[in-house]
């Protein structure tokens, strides 16, 4: 199968999933009832929500620059840029293809290495795993009367991310054993299969890096504290925009709750996973579905329009074609 079938693919099965998350999420909502509830939503509140969910993005890509495993200074404003244009081509494009726009885009404008830049992205996107774990486990621990199957499945999951998050640093540490270790397991296996797992598996292991250094180290957990207090913040405005009990516990765990909706394979955006997890979310707080469903579709459409206007802004500034930095066309890259 070629790159063009495998995209359509991907395409295909992304808006089926969307189209079924939808369903689920909408399925009996009192639409009239919906539309009452976001004409009188608190407009401060809102707007606040608005300028913290934009400005917030500014330390994602601060953040990055710690993930790459470089010695040489990265400018600010062009890795902060790249990551808003980055989150538009999220928000428009199939198959997460922003992701590869912003280390294209950071490639070529600052001179770094294509590897260099796919271990950042990797390790960021694990490193984003593993924080939200943790984060719906404490959040599920105090927040009282949520059933007891959602409290294990989160104890569960951070089990399970701080066991695969141990094993992912030492097959890091000891990459050649990592290494011994595929060849040795993934070559019991038919040759065409094994041989795919073999190098699949020792490329993910070969691009896990950050700048490993005491100050790069504190950064990414500084700005990561930052980042989840501008998300705090901007959950919460917004769930008192429409009137909705808020609290840190709450704003963390529907934090936690939309982040793995956003992560299914989907439509552009997330859209359906997402709104379905954050309904959800709030039913399980006690949320009316007439009141999460509106909530979650403009929550959603919040972080979707200014961030396309915003990422196509700096596309234009930058002199970069979206297309041309959605292919990661090699041409141009610096290996």
């Amino acid at each position: 199968m070629n790159k063009n079938h495998k995209t359509a693919v991907q395409i295909i099965i992304g808006i089926l999933v969307s189209v079924i998350c939808l369903y689920f999420a909408f399925r009996g909502i009192n639409i009239k009832e919906s539309i009452e509830i976001v004409k009188n939503i608190n407009v401060v509140y809102f707007l606040i929500s608005l300028v913290l969910s934009v400005v917030i993005i500014a330390l994602r890509g601060l953040r990055w620059e710690c993930f790459i495993p470089l010695k040489k200074p990265i400018k600010k404003r062009t890795i902060v840029m790249a990551t808003y244009i980055g989150y538009m081509g999220n928000n428009i494009l199939p198959a997460k293809l922003g992701e590869v726009a912003r280390a294209y885009i950071l490639g070529v404008k600052e001179n770094v290495s294509k590897s260099a830049l796919i271990a950042s992205v990797v390790t960021e996107r694990l490193f984003d795993v593993i924080t939200g774990g943790v984060i719906l486990t404490l959040s599920v621990i105090f927040i009282p009367n949520l059933p007891k199957t959602v409290t294990y499945a989160a104890i569960a999951l951070f089990v399970f991310s701080m066991a695969g998050f141990l094993v992912l640093i030492f097959l890091v540490w000891k990459r050649e054993f990592a290494h011994k270790f595929f060849h040795k397991i993934f070559g019991i296996l038919p040759k065409n299969i094994g041989e795919k797992l073999i190098e699949f598996s020792c490329n993910f292991i070969d691009g896990i890096g950050f700048k490993n250094d005491p100050k790069h180290i504190f950064l990414i957990f500084f700005y990561t504290f930052l980042y989840l207090i501008g998300q705090v913040l901007t959950i919460s405005f917004l769930l008192t925009a429409f009137n909705i009990k808020a609290s840190v516990m709450i704003a963390l765990f529907m934090f936690a709750v939309g982040g793995f909706g956003f992560a299914v394979p989907s439509a552009p955006s997330g859209i359906g996973p997402f709104e379905w997890a954050v309904i959800f979310g709030l039913s399980l707080i006690g949320v009316e579905r007439n009141i999460a469903a509106p909530y979650a579709l403009v929550y959603h459409i919040m972080g979707i329009v200014p961030i396309v206007i915003i990422g196509f802004i700096f596309l234009f500034m930058l002199g970069i074609d979206l297309k041309t930095a959605a292919s990661g066309d090699s041409s141009s890259d610096i290996n």
